[in-house]
């Protein structure tokens, strides 16, 4: 039973530890799940539910590490404010480059697939970093073009519902 109260005031801390901080998810805390895929206006853009893994990007001060729904990949990441270098946190512009992408198997079909070829055709690039939500990022990729592609992004992790 002391272990169980233990355990209870122990969660009960780190929840309210968390509800201290910003209602924003910031980009190194959390995984962020690619939810849509924006690469023509005429082509569907959500990650469909027969996608069994889930993409996502994971991002660090100045690397990125992911997984396109069929293999995992690194690179690096360097971010800008206004064309300067930046810290994560003041980004409003982020440079993927020197991406490793493993070797895809036979076995990536469908669905899985598609969205894999989508993110390798998309990254590496230099995207504009906007918010949607606290917890909602929209990368979109910085290109001269009226319906320039796009991903967009949703956290892991929900913000805290308290300051």
């Amino acid at each position: 039973m002391k272990r169980f109260l233990a355990g209870v005031v122990g969660v009960s801390t780190i929840a309210t530890l968390a509800a201290c901080g910003s209602d924003v998810v910031e980009m190194t805390d959390s995984t962020w799940l690619v939810t849509n895929i924006y690469t023509s206006p005429d082509e569907p853009h959500a990650i469909s539910d027969l996608v069994v893994n889930q993409p996502s990007l994971d991002f660090g001060n100045s690397s990125l590490s992911g997984f396109t729904g069929c293999v995992p990949f690194t690179g690096r990441a360097e971010f800008l404010r206004d064309g300067e270098p930046s810290t994560v946190a003041d980004a409003n512009y982020v440079t993927l480059s020197s991406l490793d992408f493993n070797t895809i198997d036979d076995d990536c079909i469908g669905q899985e697939r598609l969205v894999h070829d989508r993110m390798v055709e998309l990254l590496p690039g230099s995207f504009e970093i906007s918010r949607s939500s606290d917890s909602e990022i929209l990368l979109t990729l910085d290109v001269d073009e009226l319906d320039r592609p796009s991903m967009r992004l949703l956290s892991w992790i929900a913000p805290s519902a308290e300051r």
